[in-house]
């Protein structure tokens, strides 16, 4: 199924029919679960929105055919949003209503970058260490060993300067939880799922300290009730060979 509502309280209006594209956690394991479609349903439970996630794995060819042609732009990636006269693909314009800070043009200017930055430099890095090693897919991404170690270098060296910025800080901006949080907690546990194993937890304290800090609130363990965090880094060969 692919449409979803928006439940309201009984005795208000008629649902708003909303198409919200993501991987089921019910469906599929938590490895193969695409990085930002944990983000929004967190956001959910923080802001007492309830939603309902429709199933699309595009690498599994679960339901893209569909979604591809609601939203042509986004070539097959998610997440996207449907609602009444609108349909929106990309994270940060799907989950960047609230969560932004203290209100002032300032903080919000700040989650935003730490946002972006997670989405368009973290993710996008680890990726390449990470995401060729997944086995399972029906379309996988292609596979080649010199690639994956130059990814896991250069992943290596954005996690180290991510330890340095933490060094000292509960949050990334203010003194309460953020999107930017959320962000950057759920795309880390990405590489752990797969690559940062216990060596790598133990020789960055800072990291795992503000990823532990998110995956304690009561608003994402009601989505993701436990990480997955790997004991051993997934060796780099090919998963298809």
């Amino acid at each position: 199924m692919l449409s979803t509502i928006v439940h309201r309280p009984h005795g208000s209006p008629m649902p708003v029919g909303i198409w919200l594209y993501l991987p089921s956690p019910d469906l599929i394991p938590s490895k193969a679960l695409a990085p930002s479609d944990k983000n929004k349903t967190p956001k959910a439970e923080l802001e007492q929105i309830p939603l309902e996630l429709a199933e699309v794995i595009p690498r599994k060819n679960v339901g893209k055919a569909e979604y591809m042609a609601k939203f042509p732009l986004g070539h097959g990636k998610i997440p996207g949003l449907e609602a009444p006269g609108l349909r929106l693909t990309e994270t940060i314009a799907i989950v960047t209503a609230g969560l932004l800070g203290d209100g002032s043009k300032e903080q919000e200017a700040e989650v935003l970058a730490v946002m972006s930055w997670a989405n368009q430099e973290l993710i996008q890095t680890l990726a390449l260490w990470f995401l060729p090693l997944i086995p399972g897919f029906s379309d996988p991404p292609p596979y080649d060993h010199a690639a994956v170690e130059a990814g896991k270098v250069k992943s290596q060296r954005l996690l180290t300067t991510l330890e340095t910025l933490l060094e000292g800080k509960q949050w990334f901006v203010g003194n309460h939880l953020t999107l930017a949080d959320i962000m950057v907690a759920v795309y880390v546990s990405r590489g752990l799922e797969w690559v940062l194993d216990a060596k790598w937890r133990e020789a960055h304290p800072n990291v795992m300290r503000h990823f532990s800090a998110v995956a304690e609130q009561d608003a994402v363990k009601k989505v993701i009730p436990q990480f997955v965090l790997i004991e051993k880094e997934t060796p780099n060969v090919n998963p298809y060979a």
